[in-house]
């Protein structure tokens, strides 16, 4: 089951550690606001790698830094 963004950015805030490696479709954007609200915070989010650009996982790790994980 897919949670909404809105609930899941909330959980971040909390400082909920997040998995998010089961292959979920949430767009860039989103997960790089969950890594940066889980930076801000102390929290932590996993992310699965399938199917992201380069690109988007380094702008993801310069948001997250030790706060995000890569599942690949």
């Amino acid at each position: 089951m897919a949670h909404l963004p809105q609930t899941l950015e909330q959980l971040a805030r909390i400082g909920a550690n997040l998995d998010l490696s089961a292959q979920l479709n949430y767009l860039p954007q989103t997960l790089e606001n969950l890594a940066r609200l889980a930076a801000d915070s102390g929290g932590h989010v996993t992310i699965s790698a399938h199917n992201m650009s380069p690109q988007t996982l380094e702008q993801i790790a310069r948001v997250g830094r030790n706060h995000v994980t890569f599942r690949v």
